[in-house]
């Protein structure tokens, strides 16, 4: 994505799914880091109090999240790593969820340190890094490079859990480390530093095995310095950290398992298990044993006995999966807190107190759990700011309150929004209409006019859209797909809300709708391909009506779809890495290859030119993966063969596509989660586009009427022959407003309206004006994507500066934006996004900035970001005392001709202030 995209999430109510799979705690104790099994990150705001409210959502890993860590000091860079299990590694600034850097090496990482010596090492530090591979990674902090290995000289294998020990009393740090097998290592980091820089070998210092299997965590004991903590599945241990002698050994209890442990105090310990619970030991004897080695040889006899302080409970037995740490920070507030994160979303905190005492009678004391929160507890109480794109057309006469949607498409060159709905319903309506029928207040009148059409077709919910002449011209610009669950695909007449055809398969669900490429030709153009639940894969002629190849006999799930038109054959791959190859004339199977030749066919595909499919452009050829959210899919195409990436063997879910080929200064992306095949939308702004196109209109003495597409005012402006010259300069390619490297080519200055008869058919009957259609359907072109509607574009500066606005500092300024410049007031606060590093982009959830979750007041601020700006206004204000009439002279200079020129100087100064924070971003 371009930096000068200004990203605007329109959430439904229901909340996006974020099954953790990682969590930690900042060291400032103010955020909650969580990954999730979708490959999301999400930050939560921790108060003083301890109260979570989530913050913002991150996108941009392809697969599940293994592990997190701080990845800077923390006081300069707040800066956090995340590792996934495809490899992929990135670093992420928690106070504006950018992505600061990202990777992606052959490595899954289950355990990632922060190592920095400010005086003994230069650069941003180390991450030090274990996983499904040999011994421990040492990767730079800043760019994500492998620097160099630390190896073991015997017993080299997987590392399970580590821990980096700073020993002031000896001013040495130690990496203790304790493989799959058992084995603990020890790497002294002090004395190795030139040895790594210098690329030299590095081994382990002492290697011991232990009488521990499948071990979970390891901690040093800072406080004692003598101390060494080994968790494993089925008990916990105490090792003397000079001679590793076991001092003692605790049992779980049945039906139970050890999943991690901490150090609290000196001789005192916290350990948990999986499913959620902890205990508190005491370490009687002072801890240490005074034992000596038995001169046989046998095992050291413990003389150390734990006593079970506190525990802490859970409000319910749970069954979901928990992942837990704790955190002892020597900072205000000077909180002990214990947090869980639940595969089902939900996070929960116990205040551990700094002396845990057991009750009087000896028995353990059970903590209290002081928080808990989800992501759907956010969406529930701010519900204004979590409303769906079309939720409001739902308040309707028959009575239907609310649907989800299930799945969605833009179409930019109708400005249509396509919405598939739960109860199999599919809305049609205008997009940046509805975009600000949704988040502007006092349009009432807006929503209740609001034109869309409802197709009723399916009889369950709607899986799959597709707009197939979005890409290409060769496919009817009156075609719309729609797949369900009833395993029905159908093709719409999306001007008239008619059924074309109706495709029935039979095969489970319809999980994807593709279409056929430009270099590929089977006799015909109108060639679309279909993907169902039952790894089947059927090929569809629309232009015939007809079902062509309907391929039933894949096992696994279908990952990779190849034409070969030179041969009239489908190639099907699978996630066993299997191919099957069907010829499409017969519907036969023509042979079945596993092994190397499979895995050489899938190569094969693998180096071809990735094209998304079903979306806004082609994807560049430098990007190799899935650029995607797990809701769209690649397609490739070399030799005159073409394939598809079907990315649900991916573990996750809502990457977002790369936008720097749109173009269209306003668009709607719809994003699909996996798992609960809910959607939400995300209104992307293109600045620089923007500003273009409302420099070009002042240039050519266009002025945009203040109502919203108001085409039949313009009409009855415009005499017979002024239509007919528009009409015929409208036919030319080179009558539009299109920026062409860099530059606008402006040559018909009349282009308010597209005409009726290509673009926008909408029928009164459903809220919509039918088109006098033409005789051959085929013969409607869309006009090009650079002829933009200057209504269109003034509209959407204005809908952006809504967005952005500080609403309520002036009551004044307020007034005169919504009366003279139609730039109307936000119902509630936004929740913007930040676009970064490509195809990363953080978006903030609802409640980010709201302090309750009932209506706004009626002079609520909105979009005050600091409190510096009532001081910058109280000082303009009392410089600008003694001049008369400066409200009134503003008013009478923005009201009629000079409105435009208005908006268009707020809105450069938008985009100045945008350019300026992305070069001080870049440096």
């Amino acid at each position: 994505m371009k930096v000068s995209v200004q990203a605007v999430a329109v959430w439904g109510k229901i909340a996006p799914p974020h099954s953790i799979t990682a969590i930690m705690i900042t060291d400032d104790q103010q955020t909650i880091v969580t990954g999730s099994q979708e490959g999301q990150i999400c930050l939560w705001d921790l108060s003083s109090d301890l109260k979570i409210s989530s913050k913002e959502i991150l996108f941009g890993h392809t697969a599940s999240v293994t592990c997190l860590a701080k990845a800077r000091e923390f006081e300069k860079q707040p800066y956090v790593v995340s590792a996934t299990e495809n490899g992929e590694m990135c670093v992420w600034s928690v106070t504006s969820g950018q992505c600061i850097k990202n990777a992606k090496l052959p490595y899954r990482h289950t355990a990632i340190y922060y190592y920095h010596c400010s005086f003994r090492m230069t650069g941003e530090g180390w991450l030090l890094c274990c996983g499904e591979y040999q011994d421990v990674l040492i990767i730079d902090a800043k760019t994500l490079g492998v620097l160099h290995t630390l190896s073991s000289s015997q017993s080299s294998d997987w590392i399970n859990c580590m821990c980096i020990v700073h020993s002031a009393r000896v001013q040495e740090d130690s990496l203790v480390a304790v493989s799959v097998t058992g084995v603990l290592k020890v790497w002294d980091l002090s004395s190795s530093l030139n040895s790594i820089q210098e690329r030299e070998s590095v081994f382990e210092k002492e290697s011991k095995p232990l009488d521990c299997i499948n071990c979970q965590a390891v901690r040093f004991c800072t406080y004692t310095e003598r101390l060494l903590l080994v968790v494993s599945s089925t008990c916990w241990q105490v090792y003397d950290y000079c001679d590793f002698s076991l001092l003692c050994t605790e049992f779980c209890k049945s039906g139970q398992c050890f999943s991690g442990g901490e150090v609290l105090a000196a001789y005192r310990l916290i350990i948990w298990t999986e499913d959620g619970h902890s205990y508190i030991y005491q370490l009687l004897n002072s801890g240490l044993s005074k034992s000596i080695h038995p001169a046989d040889g046998k095992v050291l006899k413990e003389t150390v006995c734990p006593h079970l302080l506190c525990f802490t409970g859970l409000k319910e037995n749970k069954s979901f999966p928990f992942v837990m740490g704790f955190m002892n920070e020597r900072k205000e507030p000077f909180y002990k807190v214990l947090f869980s994160g639940e595969a089902s979303g939900r996070i929960t905190l116990w205040h551990v107190p700094d002396v845990p005492v057991s009750t009087f009678d000896g028995s353990p004391k059970e903590i209290p759990i002081i928080a808990t929160w989800t992501l759907q507890d956010n969406f529930d109480k701010h519900h204004s700011m979590s409303e769906g794109i079309i939720d409001h057309l739902f308040a309707s006469k028959d009575g239907i309150k609310s649907a989800v949607v299930s799945s969605s498409v833009y179409i930019p060159t109708l400005n249509k929004l396509v919405c598939g709905c739960e109860n199999g319903k599919i809305f049609v309506t205008l997009g940046l209409k509805t975009a600000r029928a949704r988040l502007l207040e006092n349009i009432s009148l807006l929503k209740d006019n609001l034109p869309y059409k409802v197709l009723n077709g399916h009889s369950s919910r709607v899986t799959c859209l597709l707009y197939p002449h979005d890409q290409s011209v060769r496919f009817d610009p009156s075609w719309l797909l729609s797949g369900g669950q009833d395993s029905v695909v159908i093709c719409w007449d999306i001007f008239t809300g008619s059924i074309l055809h109706q495709f029935s398969l039979q095969s489970g669900p319809v999980t994807e709708l593709l279409r056929s490429p430009d270099n590929y030709r089977l006799k015909d153009h109108s060639i679309v391909c279909c993907v169902c639940s039952d790894h089947s894969v059927a090929i569809l002629h629309l232009q015939k009506k007809a079902c062509l190849l309907h391929a039933r006999k894949h096992l696994f799930p279908v990952k990779k779809i190849k034409f070969d038109p030179l041969e009239n054959l489908l190639i099907v791959g699978c996630e066993d890495d299997s191919v099957y190859i069907w010829e499409i004339e017969t519907g036969t199977l023509e042979r079945h290859e596993t092994g190397g030749t499979a895995k050489a066919i899938l190569t094969s595909i693998e180096d071809s030119d990735y094209l998304v499919a079903d979306a806004l452009f082609p994807v560049p050829q430098k990007s190799k993966r899935n650029k995607n959210s797990g809701y769209k899919h690649s397609s490739s195409c070399k030799h005159g063969m073409m394939s598809y990436n079907l990315p649900h063997t991916e573990k996750s879910s809502d990457k977002l596509t790369d936008t720097s080929y749109i173009q269209q200064p306003f668009t709607i992306l719809p994003v699909k989660t996996k798992w609960n095949n809910t959607s939400f939308h995300v209104l992307l702004f293109d600045l620089e586009k923007l500003e273009r196109l409302l420099l070009s209109s002042q240039l050519n003495g266009l002025r945009s009427s203040n109502s919203f597409h108001n085409c039949a005012m313009l009409e009855r402006a415009k005499s017979t022959t002024e239509k007919m010259a528009l009409t015929v300069k409208r036919n030319k390619t080179a009558g539009s407003i299109s920026p062409v490297d860099g530059q606008v080519d402006t040559v018909c200055s009349n282009q308010f309206c597209k005409d009726t008869n290509t673009t926008r058919p909408l029928e009164e009957s459903g809220g919509m004006k039918r088109q006098k259609k033409m005789k051959n359907s085929r013969e409607i072109r869309m006009q090009p994507s650079g002829n933009i509607d200057v209504n269109v574009t003034t509209d959407t500066a204005k809908l952006l500066l809504s967005c952005l606005l500080p609403w309520g500092v002036d009551k004044e300024i307020d007034n005169l934006c919504v009366r003279h410049l139609d730039i109307l007031k936000l119902q509630c606060p936004v929740s913007f996004g930040l676009v970064s590093n490509e195809n990363y982009l953080s978006l903030m959830l609802p409640g980010w900035k709201c302090t309750d979750c009932g209506v706004l007041e009626e002079n609520a601020v909105i979009n005050l970001f600091s409190k510096r700006v009532f001081d910058l206004s109280n000082k303009y204000l009392a410089a600008t005392e003694g001049q008369t009439g400066r409200k009134d002279g503003l008013e009478s200079k923005v009201y009629g001709t000079k409105g435009l020129e208005t908006v268009f100087f707020l809105f450069s100064r938008i985009a100045v202030i945008n350019r300026i924070i992305n070069i001080h971003s870049a440096v």
